[in-house]
């Protein structure tokens, strides 16, 4: 077995674990949304989890990558020169999906969950539009909402009784406080995926073109036949 094989099949588990642990977090703010009231759309944690930059830019788009890689390894159905040139092929569109959840996750946590803009937004005060992302770079990123003394963590409580006010009454009973810190393990989660998803898949790009120039061990078995 070549090292670029060995690279390939270790690989493969990283992204598909990488893959799972995406939606995973992704699929959080959902079902904390479902819980509390058995709807959806009506108490969203933020806008930015129907994206779905999880699910769609950390999972699917990463998935050829990961059915490539596995079948381009050692005893692999595509263990060839052309299997490790598509693994590198596939994991172009992983990178790309994955600078997608990245963009996503940091313009949610620049901009906060709703309940920091208005305790009663719902799903209909969102936008969707590709001019959400390209407004990246003049974002104001700054996490005051979490981090600072007045900011909306520490905004909601009683009057020094540290009490919180229920959001939902009939399924889960999800505090301000609670709401507040899943969207930020939900959105840092995701951010530190996605860029783990970036460096598995370069480094896969490498291996994939270095086993296609230098050859698989199926083809130096076939050639000691």
């Amino acid at each position: 077995m070549t090292c670029c094989e060995g690279f390939t099949s270790c690989n493969g588990f990283f992204l598909i674990s990488l893959c799972i642990l995406a939606i995973a977090f992704n699929l959080l703010p959902l079902f904390a949304d479902y819980s509390m009231d058995g709807r959806l759309f009506q108490k969203p944690v933020s806008c930015f989890e129907w994206w779905l930059p999880g699910v769609l830019g950390g999972g699917i788009l990463v998935l050829p990558a990961v059915a490539m890689t596995f079948a381009a390894k050692k005893r692999g159905s595509c263990n060839s020169r052309t299997g490790m040139l598509l693994s590198a092929f596939f994991c172009i569109i992983s990178i790309v999906g994955a600078i997608y959840c990245v963009l996503i996750s940091l313009i949610a946590l620049a901009s906060g969950p709703l309940i920091c803009q208005d305790p009663d937004a719902g799903l209909s005060s969102c936008t969707f539009s590709l001019g959400n992302i390209s407004s990246l770079s003049t974002l104001n990123f700054d996490i005051g909402w979490y981090l600072q003394f007045d900011g909306c963590h520490n905004s909601t409580g009683g009057e020094g009784n540290g009490t919180w006010v229920p959001l939902g009454h009939s399924f889960t009973n999800l505090d301000e406080s609670q709401i507040v810190n899943l969207h930020l393990i939900t959105f840092s989660g995701l951010s530190v995926v996605a860029l783990l998803e970036i460096i598995f898949s370069l480094l896969q790009i490498v291996a994939g073109i270095c086993g296609c120039l230098c050859g698989t061990s199926k083809r130096r078995r076939g050639r000691e036949v």
